[in-house]
């Protein structure tokens, strides 16, 4: 009986320790650890200007997809775009851009604990357009994108008020959703 009783508690014990290192690396955001890296994209056609993308690859790599499609819209509508992880040195930086992108997975409805904080770092000058995008699992419905919106309006005032947010599920036509929401932030 004592025996039984030790599995149980040992089987009950690695449990709890598996719950926690998985919510760790849900809540502790430990995916933007690995976005250290940034690279520049030349527009295609004349220069109207210049883009930053920073993105958060998430834990499936997914808003990574979403953040480079943006950023080959853009080149492609003129901007020389740099295209730099979260926690680049590169995207601490945002003097010189016209369009500022921040995106990342959405967990539980809202932006990853990174994205948020790169999102109350910004300083945006009036001018600037700020986008906000969003990855996540299943179609992409009012009531998310209003989520994201209430996550980043309760961050800060001013230019991140007027963000274009966007969130872009898996199984989306990508290129349709990642044209119009660039679209939407060049107009």
């Amino acid at each position: 009986m004592r025996k039984a009783f030790k599995i149980v508690l040992a089987v009950f014990a690695i449990l709890v320790v598996l719950v926690l290192a998985i919510g760790a690396v849900f809540f502790l955001d430990l995916a933007a650890y690995t976005a250290t890296g940034s690279s520049n994209l030349t527009p295609t056609v004349t220069s109207v200007g210049k883009a930053i993308v920073i993105y958060d690859p998430g834990l499936s790599g997914a808003a990574k997809s979403v953040a480079d499609k943006v950023a080959s819209d853009l080149q492609a509508k003129g901007y020389a775009v740099t295209l730099a992880g979260i926690k680049s040195s590169v995207a601490s930086n945002i003097t010189g851009y016209g369009v500022v992108v921040v995106g990342g997975p959405i967990y539980a409805g809202s932006p990853t604990i990174s994205v948020k904080d790169c999102l109350n770092d910004l300083k945006p000058a009036q001018d600037v357009r700020v986008g906000v995008l969003g990855s996540g699992q299943g179609a992409t419905s009012p009531s998310d994108v209003q989520m994201i919106r209430d996550s980043v309006a309760s961050l800060k005032s001013g230019p991140l008020l007027d963000a274009v947010v966007v969130k872009i599920g898996q199984g989306e036509d990508l290129t349709a959703r990642a044209s119009d929401f660039v679209s939407q932030l060049t107009a």
